[in-house]
Parts: structure tokens; sequence; C-alpha cells
């Protein structure tokens, strides 16, 4: 066993795509009626009591009470946090009825055919849409408003040294210019407690004002508590993860980070010994992902198994840790998102 994998294993813990409707037009019929159709996918038009607003069927608010009359569950929520909300039309209104959630059992309630999608209550299919990336001007931006938190797979490569230079050659750090890196194989847990990742950010916050977080987590928290090789949602050590990832991403919000980028993992090597790890991390990506698209700050989940595909080298020894050309892939597409998005400014 490789000492990666002995660090990632080396805890004692207890247990602890964006194929989002809001604001991307579907490819759905319209919905029309006498039913509202609340949060169904839409293009132009819905029922009577509703509008089709960033793709989907709901109406503006201004309090909870705004919105009772739809389900005991919907509550005036705020379009400026979501990822998505720039590809919405300028006349959308600041906040609209919804449903949040972390699976699709949090939408049992609202009928048949809801899902969680990027963390809100969706009925329907829609075409996945990657919007229109915003525009801004590039420009360097002081290291110390960047920071890394997570584990083993970002302490233990080269990750962070990569993405300085790529950053570096993209104007987006000045030369010499360095981000602050906080990312901890021991300090990894996303459920917290006295190994949790909190603490890193606890340290950061400390440390300064953080404008942009880059973050991976959730791998320690099924390595140390193991869900099987055919893990059911309810794993108490992935929701405990999911429910520490939405701590720790409010506590971001709380404290004035500006934006979040989330690199999910790539799957792990097919070695036996991995098996129960990526079953668990299958589990746990949309729980994180929706997690993402509810907090309440810019939250940019990135799935980097479409780049890992294919490259075993991707890998060090223990199948998990990225490689060197691993960690580079990671910060080329992790710099992407952070350019695209503005994520930066």
């Amino acid at each position: 066993m490789s000492s990666f994998r002995t660090a990632f294993r080396a805890l004692v813990v207890g247990v602890a795509g964006l194929a989002f409707f809001a604001c991307g037009s579907s490819k759905l019929t319209p919905q029309t009626g006498s039913e509202t159709h609340f949060l169904s996918a839409c293009m132009e038009s819905c029922g009577s009591g509703t509008d089709c607003v960033c793709g989907a069927c709901t109406r503006t608010c201004s309090d909870d009470a705004d919105c009772a009359a739809f389900a005991s569950s919907a509550a005036c929520v705020s379009l400026t946090a979501r990822v998505a909300e720039g590809r919405c039309s300028a006349e959308d209104p600041p906040s609209v009825c919804d449903v949040s959630c972390l699976d699709a059992g949090d939408c049992a309630a609202l009928g048949a055919g809801f899902d969680c999608v990027s963390g809100y209550c969706r009925r329907g299919t829609a075409q996945a849409t990657a919007g229109e990336p915003a525009a801004c001007t590039l420009s360097a931006v002081p290291g110390s408003s960047i920071a890394i938190i997570g584990d083993s797979v970002l302490q233990l490569s080269s990750f962070t040294a990569d993405f300085e230079q790529a950053a570096t050659a993209a104007g987006v750090l000045a030369d010499g210019d360095h981000v602050r890196d906080y990312s901890s194989y021991l300090n990894s847990v996303l459920a917290g407690g006295g190994f949790g990742i909190m603490n890193q950010w606890t340290k950061a916050r400390a440390d300064g004002p953080v404008h942009l977080v880059i973050m991976d987590g959730g791998a320690t928290d099924v390595l140390n508590a193991p869900c099987g090789t055919a893990p059911a949602p309810d794993c108490p050590a992935i929701l405990a993860a999911a429910a520490g990832a939405e701590a720790l991403l409010a506590a971001y919000a709380a404290d004035g980070v500006a934006q979040v980028i989330y690199a999910f993992y790539s799957d792990p090597s097919d070695d036996a010994t991995n098996a129960s790890l990526k079953a668990s991390l299958d589990v746990m990506r949309p729980l994180i992902q929706n997690a993402c698209g509810r907090a309440a700050l810019p939250c940019h989940f990135l799935d980097l198994r479409p780049s890992f595909t294919g490259h075993p080298d991707y890998l060090g020894p223990d199948g998990i840790v990225w490689s060197e050309a691993g960690a580079i892939t990671s910060s080329n597409d992790i710099l992407g998102v952070l350019v695209d998005r503005c994520a930066a400014w």
C-alpha cells in the first residue's frame, strides 16, 4: 500500500453538469393549461399563476409567504447566488418561488417526475446548456485572494505549483505571486470534527479575506468509513460528507467569499482496492453537485472525469492522487472555469 493511500487512511474519525434548468432554454414544448405546472420546464409560457423564469415555471416573490400556495417546502429564493443566473434574461426577477433539494427524495412531495437538479427540484428533461461565458477583462489578481482547500489529492500532488504556473501564463497571477494553499491530508474530512476540512477554512479566514476558493473534498470521509461496493444513497458517511459540504459552503458565504470552484474527483484506478471508493464517489457526486448548486454564493461544480477518462497515467501509484500529468490537466480545467466564469474578478 503506497504512502498516498496510507495518508488517506491514517485518520480514525467518527462517521460524522450542468444539466440545470435555471437560466437555460428547454427543448420541451411549453406547458400550458389551467394548472400552474410549478417548477416544470418551460420555453416561453406556463399555466395560470406562474411565468417562465430562467427555464422553469414559477413566479416572482418577496418572501416565503408568496410561495406557500405552491408547496409547503416552497420558499422565496434569490437567483443571484446561482451560477446559471448570468444566463437569465436581464428582465428576470431577483427572487422566485423554488424548492431546494439535496436528492430526489426532497422533491417527492411535489409529485411524480421531479428530480433534484443542481440543488433545485425540477420536472421534465431539459437540454443541457453551458450558456454564454461571462464577459470580463483578464487581469492579474492578488494570489492572496485565492485559497486552495482540500485533501491529499491536492496536497500530495503538484497541483498548486502547476496551477500557479498556468495562471501566471494566462495573466491571472503576476510573476512570482502565489495563492494560499491550505490543503491537507490530515484535516480533510468534509463531515467535520477534529480532522475536518473546516479547520483549513478557519485558518484561511484568520489569515485574511478570500475572494475565490478552489477545492475538492469527500474522499477521505468514505475511505475512513467505507460504504461498500454497492452503497446506498443513505450511507451515513456519504450523507455526512454532503452535509459537511453544505456547512462549508455556508461558512464561505458568511465570511465574504465571492465564488467557489468545486473540483470533484476523477474515477480512481480500477484496482480492486478502490472499488468501494469509486462506488461511494459515484453516489456522493450528485449530492455534492446539488449542495454546490443551492449554495448562497456562486459555486462552480467541475466534474474531472471527462478529462481523465482513458488516461490512467493521470493517477499516481495509489490510483487516487494525481500524477504530474493529472495535476497539470486538473490545473488547466480549473483555470478554464475560473476564466470562463470570471471567478477571480
